[in-house]
């Protein structure tokens, strides 16, 4: 027998995935950034030396872009699992908390990939000369 579903629950649910989107908007502008600084870089420096560290960064923000984009993809699925779950008043099931908490671990993952990412590319702007 389901229970009545508990709204803070819910409501919790719904502002962890608001923050989600928040971080993925956050990274996609940080890495529309990084792609104008590199841009920068080279107008101003466009030595062979540096060329295959620009393909590097260039390649990785695309694919970082890529993952973002799967990931609110997703994201925006399992938000339309929890309303779905909420319009029939029921509790969240296990699965929709085990996919919140997926969800929640992919984010971990890629904040922890793209710091790396971060730092790589900081020491290559600031070993750069211009």
């Amino acid at each position: 027998m389901h229970n009545m579903i508990s709204s803070n629950s819910i409501s919790e649910l719904h502002s962890e995935h608001d923050e989600w989107q928040n971080k993925i908007k956050f990274y996609k502008g940080e890495l529309s950034q990084f792609n104008t600084r590199l841009s920068d870089l080279v107008s101003k420096n466009s030595s062979p030396e540096i060329l295959p560290s620009v393909e590097h960064f260039q390649n990785q923000f695309i694919r970082q872009r890529e993952v973002l984009d799967i990931m609110r993809h997703d994201m925006k699925q399992h938000e339309n699992a929890i309303e779905e779950k909420e319009s029939e008043k029921v509790s969240p099931e296990d699965k929709i908390v085990k996919a919140h908490s997926v969800q929640q671990e992919k984010l971990d993952q890629f904040e922890k990939l793209f710091q790396e990412l971060r730092n790589e590319f900081h020491l290559f702007l600031n070993k750069t000369p211009l």
